[in-house]
């Protein structure tokens, strides 16, 4: 399918709620959501939880993006700095996530809208989040993965169609080292310094990363701080903002990678193989447990080996393999596309460990 194609089949999907309760952020996913089911005809409240760490403008901007859209929205309001996610560990976004869409879910029902949304899509499955797993522990549904939208997809449609969406919608605890603790002083800090950085600079995504007080600037654009005024200044800012050290990330963020890597593909005779790794490890037991009870035109002859620690499956008729560190391996494919094609396919079947 191409991107038009996917598209038209998350308005399909939205044609089947008569109501339907979204997890709304203002961020670029929640708002094609969001802009796609008011085109439906669907019946849309937008609920925006509000964990006090979020980027100053945050909750500005998606009240005035829904009333924009014509949508209903209603905030819940919660103070992380309030639960056990200050203390940081590598389970905070479980944390995050199973408050947040407990708190979603509940609002939603209580209003009468039993069917509710996120904006996850098919990159997303990729990607070192653990806070996922709480999306199928709730029954979150998930048209963007459902159509197999990529992150890239996404984006292009927005800014084609001149929709706009914040750039600034994370949480400012993902800024904090892991296991050194989250406190007040420290979100308003990289606040400040974050919105301070991408004033002076202009980039349209700016992250502080804080590790022992040594702050590590991210941009999307590099280009827009390679001048020494700007440099001294920003320096002398974050001095004043009492860190003791800060660096600046060489590797610009990048939003809409892909999903294989030319790297992860290897010449055969008359085909290529894929090699992927995902970053994080995979529930084998759990994993082979959903792929059998699923129905699905495209995989089969399913076979979990857990001694081992991997599943043997046939993708779209390809020998292919599920390893617990996370490998994922798919053989004969015609090229790049074709192997993505096959990897979409297992992705939203796929449970990670944390």
């Amino acid at each position: 399918m191409n991107t038009d194609q996917k598209i038209e089949k998350v308005k399909e999907i939205f044609k089947n709620y008569e109501k339907v309760a979204l997890a709304f952020s203002g961020g670029a996913d929640s708002t094609l959501l969001a802009y796609l089911a008011k085109e439906a005809g669907a019946d849309v409240l937008a609920i925006t939880y509000n964990n006090q760490i979020f980027p100053t403008g945050f909750l500005e901007f998606a009240k005035r993006r829904t009333s924009e859209l014509g949508i209903r929205h209603e905030i819940i309001e919660n103070n992380f700095i309030d639960v056990d996610i200050v203390t940081n560990t590598p389970q905070r976004c479980l944390v995050c996530r199973r408050l947040m869409y407990g708190a979603i879910k509940q609002r939603a029902f209580d209003e009468g809208y039993e069917i509710i949304i996120d904006g996850n899509n098919i990159t997303d499955l990729t990607h070192d989040r653990p806070g996922i797993l709480m999306k199928y522990e709730y029954e979150i549904e998930s048209p963007f993965i459902e159509a197999e939208l990529e992150t890239y997809e996404i984006h292009q449609f927005l800014d084609e169609n001149d929709i706009e969406y914040s750039n600034s919608t994370t949480c400012l605890a993902t800024r904090v080292k892991t296991n050194e603790i989250v406190t007040i002083d420290k979100v308003n800090r990289i606040d400040h310094c974050e919105a301070y950085v991408k004033e002076i600079t202009g980039s349209d995504v700016v992250k502080l990363r804080e590790e022992k007080n040594v702050a590590t600037i991210e941009l999307s654009d590099l280009d827009t701080i390679l001048d020494k005024e700007k440099i001294d200044s920003i320096v002398e800012e974050l001095k004043l903002s009492q860190y003791d050290k800060i660096l600046l990330n060489l590797k610009a963020i990048e939003s809409d990678d892909e999903l294989i890597l030319d790297d992860e593909l290897e010449k055969g005779a008359n085909n290529l193989r894929l090699r992927k790794r995902l970053p994080f490890g995979i529930d084998i037991s759990e994993t082979g447990k959903i792929l059998k009870n699923k129905e699905n035109d495209h995989i089969s002859n399913i076979e979990t080996i857990e001694d081992i620690g991997y599943i043997k499956l046939q993708i779209d008729e390809k020998e292919s393999k599920i390893f617990r560190d996370g490998k994922i391996s798919i053989e004969n494919n015609k090229n790049k596309e074709d192997a993505k094609e096959s990897l979409v396919k297992i992705l939203p079947f796929i449970r990670r460990t944390v």
